[in-house]
């Protein structure tokens, strides 16, 4: 059975959303000067860019068990299918390694001594991979009951272990950085983003069963309202850091996003005459993610970095915007050309 029209619509919809709050901060934080990066304006926006990775990371383990399940549904054994989650978690752990590579290369980091260290410092999607790796291995080919129980536990585990592996003393270790790392050696760690990847996985099984919007919007609410509680009893860690690793700001988090899935589904289809720009930014989310980092962080707009007042700033975050989303759309219309051939060939 071919997946509803309306849940692709809403999950690229989503996805085009995190792309906009990925390039609106990356774009102002780099070319804002340090006089704007104080007051409302500021703070609204490093808040608004800060749900872009709990976006992508909570949408690839929705995504991922769609895709299982459409392999499912072709008679692919379950062996088969983990071992293709594990293929795919392997190959975008490599994506991240080059992209790194050619941010060192485009960057100009060779030029400075120990440069080449930021190819290996943890970022979003060296994040995004492990955790799809294990996702895969917990939940794959599993039933309903069990995949369920494994990735709300295992996501519950990550985020109420989090303060205790950010506050572990340690010596510095390329691997140990995958659990927790400071800047530079790690932008990102699996404590706490790992727990956004399987508790979307969670959320998949509510995509499945084609579950009513109220249902994401509802679940949204009670995770808000549990952290919003959590958040007001004492301590109780050691290390308290409530930004980065606080359970309680991780529960808000994603009951914003996973809210937020609920309340696009409420759109018609025909919403798609007026979001399709958003949808093509979501289909090419991997394009968006390099261009939103090399563009602003790179080296071919170093003139604008830390010049730009608060209002020349959200100028430059509308136009890249723009020119994002036709690099996009360009990229779309090269698929359909590359579909329209393969067709044409095999009529040939």
């Amino acid at each position: 059975m071919a997946e509803p029209r309306d849940r692709k619509l809403w999950l690229d919809w989503q996805r085009g959303l995190a792309v906009l709050f990925m390039l609106e901060w990356h774009t102002w934080d780099s070319w804002r000067a340090d006089a704007a990066a104080r007051g409302p304006v500021h703070d609204a926006m490093a808040l608004v860019g800060g749900f872009a990775a709990p976006s992508f990371l909570y949408m690839a383990g929705v995504s991922q068990v769609l895709a299982d399940a459409a392999l499912e549904r072709r008679g692919v054994a379950a062996g088969e299918r983990r071992r293709r989650a594990v293929w795919r978690a392997l190959w975008l752990l490599g994506v991240a390694y080059l992209f790194r590579l050619a941010e060192y290369l485009l960057g100009g980091a060779w030029r400075v001594p120990g440069g080449w260290e930021s190819i290996l410092k943890v970022d979003v999607l060296n994040v995004i991979a492990v955790s799809l790796l294990l996702s895969g291995l917990l939940t794959v080919g599993f039933s309903r009951g069990v995949h369920l129980a494994l990735a709300v536990g295992a996501a519950a585990a990550v985020a109420l272990l989090s303060p205790v592996v950010a506050g572990w003393q340690h010596a510095p270790s390329r691997v140990l950085d995958y659990l927790y790392g400071d800047w530079p050696r790690a932008g990102f760690s699996l404590f706490p983003w790992a727990a956004f990847a399987l508790a979307g996985s969670a959320v998949g099984r509510l995509a499945l069963r084609a579950a009513p919007a109220s249902t994401y919007v509802l679940v949204g609410a009670g995770l808000f309202a549990g952290g919003w509680v959590a958040d007001s009893l004492p301590p109780l860690y050691a290390y308290q850091d409530f930004w980065r690793v606080s359970p309680s700001w991780l529960a808000m988090r994603l009951g914003i996003v996973v809210a937020t899935s609920g309340l696009l589904q409420l759109l018609p289809a025909s919403a798609d005459r007026g979001l399709s720009w958003l949808r093509t930014l979501g289909r090419h989310s991997l394009l968006g993610y390099f261009l939103s980092v090399e563009l602003p962080y790179g080296s071919l707009f170093n003139a604008l970095k830390r010049r730009l007042s608060a209002g020349q700033g959200l100028w430059a975050v509308a136009g890249m915007a723009a020119l994002i989303w036709a690099c996009s759309a360009a990229a779309d219309r090269y698929d359909g050309w590359k579909a329209a051939r393969a067709r044409r060939v095999a009529a040939a």
